[in-house]
């Protein structure tokens, strides 16, 4: 027998409940995903929307000043806006973060270099011994001066 989520909301104090199944194949998100304070009934009286984009529409929610802790052991604030669900996943907050954007790139670089490491049998050939291994570490440290210099 399938489990059922049920989510019970308390209309008065009478003891008077107002109860709704949650679908399993839904994601409930419940947190307070702005830096206001949460709006009262009386404000969100008038509103009845008819989807998901228009209640991001209307409530707009971001959060300012995002403590991300950068490699040096700074501290580098940022703000994230979310529009939509899919806001929320990893990838389109590493969008909206420069420094995250930057760390998604180091990390990609370096997960290309083990590929061409596991894949490539001459690249392994020349680490292997150490005055192969030696002039590479110098032809790329010159290819990175050259590089340094052209800008």
């Amino acid at each position: 027998m399938a489990k059922k989520t049920v989510i019970t909301k308390v209309l008065d104090t009478e003891a008077r409940d107002g109860v709704i199944e949650f679908p399993q194949n839904r994601t409930l998100y419940v947190d307070q995903f702005t830096d206001n304070a949460p709006n009262t009934d009386e404000e969100r009286e008038g509103f009845k929307p008819r989807s998901m984009k228009e209640v991001f529409e209307h409530y707009r929610p971001t959060k300012e000043g995002i403590d991300l802790n950068t490699e040096e052991g700074g501290v580098v604030y940022e703000d994230f806006e979310f529009r939509q669900i899919k806001d929320f996943e990893d990838d389109r907050l590493i969008e909206q973060s420069a420094l995250l954007s930057d760390k998604k790139a180091k990390i990609d670089a370096y997960q290309a270099i083990i590929f061409q490491l596991e894949k490539n049998k001459s690249l392994r050939s020349v680490l292997k011994e150490a005055n192969s291994r030696e002039s590479l570490v110098n032809v790329l440290k010159s290819l990175l001066a050259e590089i340094e210099n052209a800008d």
